[in-house]
């Protein structure tokens, strides 16, 4: 009968389907799948071992030094994003923007926010945190970030007038600046319009904000980097497979908890079922 494909027709198959106990007395697992157990026992922990962490290793430090951005810049361009969405978000409280009616020396009423300095305060954060976070994204060689960062940097220049209007300009290093006496004498409804409502100049950021959150999570999660190196989850895939092959992760399990150690030949029924159900 001719062999399942990938595997040698000559060897005895009907060892994988036995019961456990039969398994564990009668069967020599040394020649399943052509695997030389005894070879990958005398090996795993000598130069053959040591060769393959060592070129994991190596191929680890590449990945760092080559273009994109590592897991820690990552993770800190992330935490200003959540910033600036969280910051944009506070902006949408309706409590910010009640107001009260207000005369002036001629006699002319308008309406005010009733607590200037709270709604200046959340403004004021807001432009710290949107700061930090085109800071972050700027600094980043992921395209992703750049991309996302570059579009919330234009929608600002878009509402550059109202933002004006309110006591916010752009600078040419498309960061933010705040006038805290021009923002109390505005117009209450370009306040709102700015930044209440789901369609808001705020909200927009926020939104912004997320696709940028988002970006960074992809980029270490996405296989390859635009160097066409492993990226780190792939690389630690990698290397927690040849861990299991050295032995690395069989030593670990008999550290932590010894009744979790796997023997040479219950790995290779393991790696033989594995095999087995995705031919199925």
């Amino acid at each position: 009968m001719a062999g399942i494909s990938g595997l040698s027709s000559g060897i005895n198959y009907s060892v994988l389907f036995g019961t456990s106990d039969k398994q564990s007395s009668s069967v020599d697992y040394s020649s399943i799948m052509n695997l030389d157990l005894a070879e990958v026992a005398s090996v795993r922990k000598g130069s053959y071992g040591k060769l393959l962490k060592s070129y994991y290793a190596q191929e680890k430090a590449e990945a760092k030094a080559s273009v994109g951005d590592t897991d820690a810049k990552l993770t800190n361009i992330k935490a200003d994003a959540d910033k600036l969405g969280k910051a944009a978000d506070a902006l949408g409280s309706s409590s910010l923007y009640k107001t009260k009616t207000v005369t002036d020396d001629n006699g002319k009423t308008s309406e005010v926010l009733a607590d200037a300095d709270k709604a200046a305060g959340a403004v004021k954060d807001f432009v710290k945190a949107y700061n930090a976070a085109i800071d972050s994204a700027g600094d980043s060689e992921t395209k992703s970030v750049l991309r996302q960062g570059g579009w919330m940097a234009n929608m600002s220049k878009q509402n550059s007038r109202l933002l004006a209007e309110v006591g916010i300009t752009i600078g040419s290093d498309d960061k933010l600046s705040f006038n805290e006496d021009t923002f109390k004498k505005a117009n209450v409804t370009t306040v709102k319009e700015l930044f209440s409502g789901n369609d808001s100049y705020a909200s927009q950021v926020s939104t912004k904000a997320g696709s940028i959150s988002r970006a960074t999570q992809n980029a270490g999660a996405a296989t390859y980097n635009a160097s066409g190196n492993w990226s780190t989850q792939a690389n630690n895939m990698a290397k927690e497979s040849i861990a299991k092959l050295t032995g690395e992760t069989e030593e670990k399990e008999e550290e932590t908890d010894p009744s979790k150690k796997i023997t040479i030949n219950e790995a290779a029924l393991q790696q033989a079922n594995t095999l087995l159900n995705g031919l199925n």
